[in-house]
């Protein structure tokens, strides 16, 4: 599972219904692992539970230990390869070998997409 070491990126932005890569631009993203983090208003645990390929994980972690998108609520964290970007080494500074995340969060009543690394 990932460490609490998430570097916010962007807001995300869809385009004719398609997301939009937080690189190139393009909308030809492929999804893979989801994480979800379950999460009381400000509860000092988080529970993880993290799906990757055929596996999945679900854990009770303190709250400050997760990488969950959302600072006091649930989130959800979604992993996207690029078909422009992941095949051309590196775009604007992002691995190949390292997904795009894409971050759900919920902020007084708004619903929040942001692209992380």
């Amino acid at each position: 599972m990932r460490q609490a070491n998430l570097t916010y990126i962007q807001e995300a932005f869809i385009d004719g219904g398609s997301l939009i890569c937080p690189s190139c631009k393009e909308s030809n993203l492929h999804q893979f692992n989801v994480t979800v983090f379950e999460r009381g208003e400000d509860d000092s645990y988080t529970t993880v539970i993290a799906q990757n390929k055929h596996e999945v994980y679900a854990s009770k972690f303190k709250s400050e230990d997760t990488c969950n998108p959302s600072s006091r609520r649930n989130g959800l964290l979604l992993e996207f390869m690029c078909e422009h970007c992941h095949e051309s080494n590196m775009t604007a500074g992002w691995s190949t070998e390292r997904p795009f995340l894409l971050g759900i969060s919920q902020h007084k009543g708004d619903t929040l997409m942001q692209w992380f690394k």
